[in-house]
């Protein structure tokens, strides 16, 4: 049988810890969201301390890294924090410095790879991007293949976040390790956006050349990147005294730092701006007086905030508050922005203000049933071992997805790559193999169906439109409910 219902699965909260510098409640919109700390940093055997990574993995925990050198897996229900991998002893922790981003392999459960980067020291600060495997026997990370090292690093202005794209290749941010003269080298790897093979290898249509890892140059330092629905990559970057800006990723693009800041507005720029090849203005800019300090950023795609459906969520550290950013139908134009969880900025935003709700924020992520976990980064941007951080969760305690029968039990279905030009590898749980599946679009048109024969099957898509899709199965005892996003 097939049963229609929303793209989500309900989880219900399990456990309260209570926190009493946190709300119990916030207000988006006329929605009201519950307030849970799932951890906090209050001591080292179960606290956290400035958490940088957290990514919803496929085993249903938070996958998280900490700047001093920690990677854990985190119960989002219970708060248990299990460590699995240590790089205390490795990492260079000062300042901004240590272990930064992080990115699961799409198809974790035949490829169990995490991503890592991190600073150490080697004759000054460096760089290094890692792979390991997870080994879900002894539950740790292990086997480290370094893919690229020797990046030139700083206590600040390092970047790194990851991102893994559809055609398996990666890519990383790097700062301009406050010298001004890297951003525009090509010689240098400094200030830019990296792309690579997941092993390591340069793809041979990078548009540097294939001898080159650069994907993008002029970048100060940019701490957010994301693929959206729209199949377009989005980046957030700290601007120095001015200027953070929010930008779309395009290869072989110039984001123009040093020469220009923000928009490229002034006589001065415009003669710098015109002479650099492929040379791109952000989409916004924060602020022209002032900066936010944007860290990195999620597309939130889920009916259980309303509000948020179709629009990118930003963290944000130096003024402390989520940015609700909403683009137009192409994705290339900024439509509105919304401050939240800082009423002060929120009313005067050219400002910042060190009155935020949760303090600053660092990091986001989303679970499958449409909570949103923040990984707040205490009061101010600090050395680590403070312990004063935490991952709260915001749930909408009045979302409940309709026509699922609480005894089904929810089972996940891989589907890779996903944004995917229309050829997917499809991973069905070994409980429904024997059903039938269904493929429709969002207004519940079929536009593929058949039996699933196997664990492990490829499906054609090409020949349907761009957009999103949603895959259903189940049975009686279980259901399985998935996106899939076809892109240009």
């Amino acid at each position: 049988m097939i049963q229609r219902f929303t793209l989500a699965f309900f989880l219900s909260s399990l456990f309260f810890n209570p926190v009493f510098s946190q709300p119990s409640t916030v207000t988006v919109g006329s929605t009201t969201l519950d307030v849970r700390v799932v951890i906090e940093g209050n001591n080292a055997s179960n606290g956290i301390d400035i958490p940088w990574e957290i990514q919803w993995g496929p085993d249903d925990y938070i996958w998280m890294t900490e700047r001093y050198g920690r990677v854990s897996r985190l119960n989002p229900e219970t708060g248990v924090r299990t460590t699995i991998l240590d790089l205390t002893n490795t990492v260079y922790d000062n300042s901004e410095a240590g272990l930064l981003g992080m990115q699961l392999h799409p198809d974790f459960e035949n490829t169990p790879q995490v991503f890592l980067a991190y600073t150490y020291f080697s004759g000054g600060v460096k760089e290094r991007i890692v792979r390991y495997n997870y080994n879900s026997t002894s539950g740790m990370l292990e086997n480290p293949l370094t893919l690229v090292e020797g990046i030139n690093g700083n206590t600040t202005h390092i970047g790194c976040r990851l991102l893994i794209l559809p055609d398996n290749t990666l890519l990383a941010t790097t700062g301009d390790y406050q010298n001004q003269s890297s951003p525009q080298s090509e010689s240098s790897v400094s200030g830019k956006i990296l792309r690579m093979n997941l092993d390591g290898s340069i793809p041979s249509d990078n548009p540097f050349g294939p001898s080159s890892y650069l994907y993008s140059i002029g970048h100060r330092n940019a701490q957010g990147l994301v693929l959206a629905p729209n199949g377009i990559i989005y980046s957030s970057e700290h601007g120095p005294q001015t200027n953070d800006e929010f930008n779309i990723v395009e290869a072989g693009g110039n984001y123009g730092w040093p020469d220009i800041e923000g928009f490229c507005n002034t006589s001065g720029e415009m003669s710098d701006c015109n002479s650099m090849t492929n040379y791109q203005d952000p989409l916004a800019i924060w602020y022209s007086n002032s900066t936010i300090a944007p860290s990195d950023l999620i597309w939130y795609d889920h009916p259980a905030i309303p509000e948020w459906q179709g629009k990118m969520l930003m963290t944000v550290l130096k003024a402390e508050h989520l940015k609700v950013i909403e683009v137009n139908s192409d994705g290339t134009t900024v439509v509105s922005e919304e401050i939240l969880f800082n009423n002060a900025h929120a009313n005067n935003p050219s400002s910042s203000f060190n009155q935020g709700t949760f303090d600053r924020l660092r990091d986001i992520c989303m679970a499958p049933d449409g909570r949103v976990f923040l990984a707040t980064s205490g009061p101010s941007w600090g050395t680590s071992l403070t312990w004063e951080n935490s991952i709260i969760e915001l749930r909408n305690p009045a979302y409940s997805p309709t026509g699922i029968d609480e005894s089904v039990q929810t089972v996940s279905t891989r589907v890779y790559p996903n944004p995917s030009e229309g050829l997917v590898q499809v991973v069905f749980p070994t409980e429904l193999v024997g059903e039938q599946f269904l493929i429709t679009d969002v207004l519940g048109k079929i536009v593929l169906s058949g039996r699933i024969s196997a664990s492990h099957d490829q499906l054609d898509l090409s020949s349907v439109a761009p957009g999103l899709y949603v895959l259903q199965a189940d049975n009686e005892q279980f259901i399985t409910n998935e996106r899939i996003l076809i892109s240009e």
